[in-house]
Order: C-alpha cells, then structure tokens, then sequence
C-alpha cells in the first residue's frame, strides 16, 4: 500500500471513531460528570429514569451511604428533578434512579 492510501485509511477511521461518540438520533444524551474523582457518565432513560455508569472501569461503583449521595446528587443536577428511589445493577456497575421532576419537588 502507497503512503497516501495509508494516510487516507487512516483519516477515514479516524473519523469513524469519532462519529462512533455522537449519539445517532433518537438515542438518549450522555452527559459526562465528575463524581469523587471519577468520570461517571449520566443517561436519562425514560421521563423518569436515569443512570450513571463509571467510564472505562470494569469494578462496581462505590456503594457506600456517601457514593450513593454523591451519584443521586450527579442526577439531581444534570436532571433538575429530585431522586424518589435508586439502586445498583449490572453487578453494581451501574447506578438507576427514579426521578420526580414536579414542581414541588425539581431542585
């Protein structure tokens, strides 16, 4: 293969890589935060649910009384909604909440 042909596949996969980033319409949003130190990505599944998820780590999230604070907190803000309820999955690799966002209780 020439010098340009490889350059040009080069390019192109590049550019497919970061495509790979955009969300595809109609996907949810993800919005990346930091909580405690670590990047925690916020998705927002439904009108009422929400999740985050650690980027890049393999190892369940920090399911102490003040990770579980810090992540309903991460939600609160991003949604502008109050967590109702929450719990871990996926082995405690992903954090789920339920949000009210009523006037009387949006934060």
């Amino acid at each position: 293969m020439n010098y340009r042909v490889k350059l040009l596949l080069a390019f192109a996969s590049a550019g497919l890589s970061a495509c790979s980033w955009l969300p595809l319409p109609g996907e949810p949003v993800a919005h990346k935060v930091t909580v405690n130190g670590e990047n925690v990505i916020l998705n927002q599944i439904t009108e009422s649910t929400w999740t985050a998820s650690a980027t890049g780590r393999l190892q369940p999230l920090p399911a102490t009384f003040n990770g579980t604070a810090d992540l309903q907190q991460a939600i609160e803000k991003t949604s502008g909604c109050k967590v109702t309820d929450s719990d871990y999955s996926r082995q405690g690799r992903q954090f789920d909440a339920q949000v009210e966002c009523g006037s009387s209780l949006a934060n």
